[in-house]
């Protein structure tokens, strides 16, 4: 059975920031960043699982991430009963784990 996906408002708000910076220093480089977003996606729909662990919450919750490739970004996400929640498209330079709140909203 397929998971449907589903995104935290604040991780749509900074891939949109993303797509928005990318944009602006070269044309056509947001857009491929959308493109390889939705191929991670798309990965992590057919193996939800297969992404290792990053890091497990304080209720045992498992979370996991996979990379954008070519970029500096992973989708930050967890299995839920009945869907695939993403709680951020964190830069992998910025502070970890930043998006834990994310989960009880």
């Amino acid at each position: 059975m397929t998971l449907p996906q589903r995104e935290h408002p604040e991780a749509v708000a900074e891939f949109d920031t993303a797509v928005r910076w990318y944009e602006a220093q070269e044309p056509g480089i947001g857009l491929r960043l959308i493109d390889r977003a939705e191929n991670a996606r798309q990965d992590i729909t057919d193996w939800p699982n297969a992404a290792p662990p990053f890091t497990t919450a304080d209720d045992g919750t498992v979370i996991r991430s996979k990379a954008v490739r070519g970029y500096p970004y992973r989708i930050v996400y967890t299995v839920e009963p009945d869907s695939i929640l993403i709680l951020a498209y964190a830069h992998e330079g910025r502070k970890p784990g930043y998006w834990l709140h994310r989960r009880g909203d």
